[in-house]
């Protein structure tokens, strides 16, 4: 038996159902984008983005000359558009995904029209560049096929600007195209390699890091989850405590680094032994709780004993024994409070105090 072989990460426990990493720390961080949510990380975007481009375009709307004449004042019209999607991004809950797709919309058609009425021709053609930067804006905060889908039509407009106003349309598309490409991609890749790096981080939170099961931190979001889920389906909710017998007596006699390997071959019986649906938690030093759906005391003794005879009859040096403890969360009426997640390891812990003073190795329901 190789003891210094971790257990693989329990299931349950890589939900990613939990704050950002950066919410525990202690030390205050006073990055203006810190411990945002992804809302007002758009709406701040909105912000930064939209005022400049109000200025941009008033400067335009003063100094350029415009083919129709009439495009100035559509030009004005955006100065009005960019303040007022500042002040909206900025006092407001209006600022939805929504909201964003419809002011990328704006900004790719207002920018095409510039582009092909402002004069002289030249400036035209830097403005299609205009539309790179909407396609970047796009692939940060919007879903990655949509995202994409923004990035193809900007390249489509931003060609056609090229080829309308530019006298060498042929190595300006070849530039724009070439920029559109690498920059949209390194912002996709991008993205999904923050998104990864988030889920592993939440999974290393919500799981023990010596047996890779679940923590308490997991036990705390799932329980609930797992509570509505029996209540929803007519059954109940058990809950498992085991207790290694004697494991002092192994750190003692055989040394700590026998003894974490106990309990990662102990965590790994109750992920073979459970369902992929039951939550195994460890609670804390030799201790431990499985949390599953049941019909009643009966089925829930059923699991408690494969468990501690699984237990018992593992292949290991030096051998172990788990006394477990178990109690149900009755249906909540009129006359029976709902129980919490408190109480119902309080009954189980009941439950194996009564298997210990019995002798050990043994499963008590309460």
């Amino acid at each position: 038996m190789h003891w210094a072989t971790p257990v693989q990460g329990d299931t349950v426990a890589a939900q990613a159902l939990c704050r950002p990493l950066a919410a525990t720390r202690n030390e205050p961080d006073m990055s203006p984008f810190a411990h945002r949510t992804p809302s007002e990380l758009r709406s701040l975007a909105l912000q930064v983005v939209s005022l400049p481009g109000a200025a941009f375009l008033a400067v335009l709307a003063a100094v350029g000359d415009f083919t129709p004449g009439a495009a100035r004042w559509v030009v004005v019209l955006g100065v009005v558009v960019g303040l007022a999607v500042c002040a909206i991004a900025r006092f407001t809950r209006l600022a939805t995904a929504r909201f964003t797709i419809g002011v990328i919309v704006l900004t790719m058609a207002l920018t095409t029209l510039i582009g092909l009425s402002i004069q002289p021709p030249a400036i035209g053609t830097l403005l299609a560049f205009v539309l790179l930067g909407v396609a970047v804006g796009a692939s940060a905060f919007v879903p990655i096929r949509l995202a994409i889908a923004f990035s193809a039509v900007c390249l489509a407009l931003g060609i056609g600007l090229i080829v309308a106003r530019s006298s060498i349309p042929l190595v300006a598309c070849i530039i724009f195209v070439a920029l559109m490409s690498i920059t949209v991609l390194v912002v996709v890749v991008l993205r999904q390699s923050l998104q990864a790096a988030r889920d592993e981080a939440v999974a290393l939170s919500l799981a023990d890091a010596l047996t890779g099961l679940a923590n308490r931190r997991s036990m705390e979001v799932n329980v609930p989850l797992m509570t509505a889920l029996a209540e929803r389906t007519d059954r109940q909710l058990g809950c498992l405590v085991l207790d290694l017998d004697h494991f002092k007596q192994i750190n003692d006699t055989y040394g700590h680094l026998v003894g974490d390997g106990v309990l990662q071959v102990t965590a790994d019986a109750l992920i073979q032994f459970t369902r992929s649906s039951d939550l195994c938690v460890r609670v804390g030093g030799d201790e431990f709780s499985v949390f599953t759906i049941v019909r009643g005391n009966d089925e829930l003794a059923e699991v408690a004993e494969r468990l501690r005879a699984a237990i018992e009859g593992l292949d290991a040096t030096p051998k172990t024994t788990v006394s477990v403890g178990g109690a149900l969360r009755p249906f909540p009426s009129e006359t029976v409070p709902a129980l919490s997640l408190e109480a119902l390891m309080m009954s189980a812990d009941q439950a194996l105090y009564r298997a210990k003073t019995e002798g050990r190795n043994a499963v008590q329901i309460a």
